[in-house]
């Protein structure tokens, strides 16, 4: 009997280890564990008996996707390891079948970088702090989103960093700032790693140490801009700026100049000889608009001497499609169809609307669509709601506007369009500048020719433009006498001419809101061009300009006839001209139905 009650007993103690807490270190795990690891034999001791800690099976990246993933399943559920790769503990989760990481809810990222596509900004003086414009631009490819380190070091005394969280995969930019001082004057391989991978570059990313900045100042008055901008066209190594400077210290330079819409320009190097000489600035981004740019440039020019100044930058205007109106003439009464009139090859001269450096205006040049001497309504809402629709419709003599085309007109005007109206039609332009301004105004006709007509606005653009200021010059008309304008709100114009005596018929305005210019002759910029001189044609053929190819403008200095309102003088037709145009593809380009 004893024999069976003392197997009885050992059973029951045997069970009850069996189901015991299970404590290491300790006799005394806590009563809601299974397993308990203890620095303290006795858990209510103040005193640890040890400090050792836990340390789990540990895996590369590598390894636990090769042994461990394949068998893991819902048995598996919250499997425990430590990643030597990410540094980190990771989790079976078996609902998303994949690892999480204990070091956040992404974990380290995976990602690649070419070597080539590496930008290193920003100049590297010997002893000089590294400031926010010492950095590396970085494209990167995220295949796993995470935490990421980049690093990349010298042996000079300076290295960059980033860190951060990608959250998302695909293709990032990010810039890993600098930091340190350069020691010596040296050309540093950069070493980069990556998560804590070391990422060989070869050839190798190298930055050049330049010795202490010499002493130097720059002549940004005469800094030569050379190259082709255009909207949208990345910079190449042909848009750079000669920059004249005058060295008084030998040393390193670092020349940059604040980015203006998407645009900027930097050099760096070191003086070799003393006086004047020339540096280059090598441009780099892509212009997003194309009003001209005004850049500062900055220099570290050592010993107090001036370090800005400024330099502008011209963008070249996309072509421009011009819509010409009018009887085809050798005159050039529109300059669609007067392809050998004086005006038209104005237009065409790369001397005045060109890309070349010495173009007047920067011009891609322009296109020449003809309706001939006669329009509709119909004809004209085809062009416009075209797929290439005008940038600028011209109108010249004999071309008459009847109510349909006036309202068409108009709305062009009203929606961005330009208008270039030169026209002795009385009854036309009375309707369209009506249908334009919501007025009622008179036209009426000055009967004698040969008149000349002085500009009185000499601030707008279409007065005092590229091709000079016209203010107190005088344009001429035809043999046909000129249009003038009565009864119009003046608040909605800038007079640019009256008639001689009477300011209140206005010969020439150009319209405060939308892009209209009107001008009362139709004949303005009439010329042929086998006809140069001041004297030639001198009440017919107002517009000259000189007899060589490159088409420039010529004052007309014995214009006008005997018997006209204000006699024989001098007009400036073929400037005016200029500058109206100047103004018509810049107004065509920034609002116009095809801007950029």
């Amino acid at each position: 009997m004893k024999k069976y009650l003392l197997i009885i007993l050992i059973n029951i103690f045997c069970s009850s280890i069996a189901f015991a807490q299970v404590g290491i270190n300790t006799d005394q795990p806590n009563s809601s564990t299974g397993l308990h690891v203890s620095e303290r034999k006795n858990p209510s001791s103040a005193s640890p008996d040890k400090y050792n800690g836990i340390i789990i099976q540990r895996y590369t990246t590598a390894e636990r996707d090769t042994n461990l993933t394949p068998n893991m399943a819902s048995a598996q559920n919250s499997l425990m390891i430590y990643n030597t790769t990410e540094d980190c503990y990771n989790y079976w989760n078996n609902v998303e079948q994949e690892w999480k990481s204990l070091c956040g809810k992404l974990g380290k990222s995976q990602f690649t970088f070419d070597c080539a596509a590496v930008q290193i900004k920003g100049t590297y003086v010997q002893g000089r702090d590294l400031s926010t414009t010492n950095y590396l631009s970085i494209p990167v490819t995220v295949t796993k989103a995470g935490e990421y380190t980049l690093m990349a070091t010298t042996t000079n005394g300076y290295s960059f960093f980033v860190s951060g969280t990608f959250l998302n995969t695909g293709s990032y930019t990010i810039l890993a700032l600098g930091q340190g001082k350069p020691v010596a004057i040296q050309t540093d391989d950069l070493a980069f790693n990556a998560n804590g991978i070391d990422v060989a570059c070869t050839p190798a990313k190298t930055v050049t140490v330049l010795s202490a900045a010499g002493t130097y100042t720059m002549s940004c008055s005469t800094a030569t801009v050379n190259g082709i901008y255009k909207v949208g066209t990345s910079l190449t190594a042909s848009n750079t700026i000669t920059l004249p400077v005058t060295v008084t210290t030998l040393g390193s330079y670092s020349i940059t100049t604040n980015t203006v819409d998407g645009i900027s320009f930097s050099g760096s190097g070191t003086f070799t000889l003393t006086g004047t000489q020339n540096i280059t600035l090598s441009g780099t981004g892509a212009p997003a608009s194309t009003p001209t740019k005004t850049l500062t440039i900055t220099s570290d020019s050592q010993g107090g001497v001036s370090t800005n100044c400024s330099v502008s930058i011209r963008i070249t205007i996309p072509v421009k499609r011009i819509l010409g109106i009018g009887l085809p003439s050798q005159y050039g009464y529109q300059v669609a169809d007067a392809i050998d009139s004086h005006a038209r090859k104005m237009l065409d001269s790369q001397k005045n609307f060109g890309i070349s450096a010495t173009s007047t205006v920067a011009s891609n040049g322009y296109t020449y669509v003809s309706l001939g001497n006669s329009m509709s309504a119909s004809t004209l809402n085809a062009q416009i709601n075209s797929a290439s629709p005008p940038d600028i419709i011209q109108i010249g003599y004999s071309a008459d506007i009847d109510a349909s085309s006036a309202t068409v007109l108009a709305n062009y005007a009203k929606n961005g369009g330009v208008v270039l109206l030169f026209s002795e039609e009385n009854a036309g332009v009375q309707r369209f500048i009506n249908e334009l301004m919501g007025s009622s105004v008179t036209v009426s006709t000055l009967g004698d020719s040969g008149n000349r007509y002085v500009l009185t606005n000499s601030t707008h653009s279409v007065v005092n433009g590229p091709f000079g200021n016209l203010g107190g010059q005088a344009w001429g008309d035809d043999g046909a006498g000129t249009r003038y304008v009565q009864n119009i709100d003046a608040t909605q114009i800038e007079v640019l001419s009256t008639v001689p005596g009477n300011t209140n018929a206005i010969t020439a305005f150009v319209h405060k809101k939308y892009h209209v210019v009107f001008i009362g002759d139709g004949g303005f910029f009439a010329g042929q061009i086998n006809t140069y001189g001041d004297a030639s044609w001198p009440v017919t053929q107002p517009f000259t300009i000189n007899n060589t190819n490159d088409a420039q403008p010529v004052v007309n200095t014995a214009y006008g006839a005997t018997g006209s309102s204000n006699g024989i003088g001098t007009i400036y037709n073929s400037y005016l001209f200029g500058n109206i145009f100047a103004w018509a593809i810049y107004q065509a380009e920034i609002s116009g139905f095809n801007k950029h």
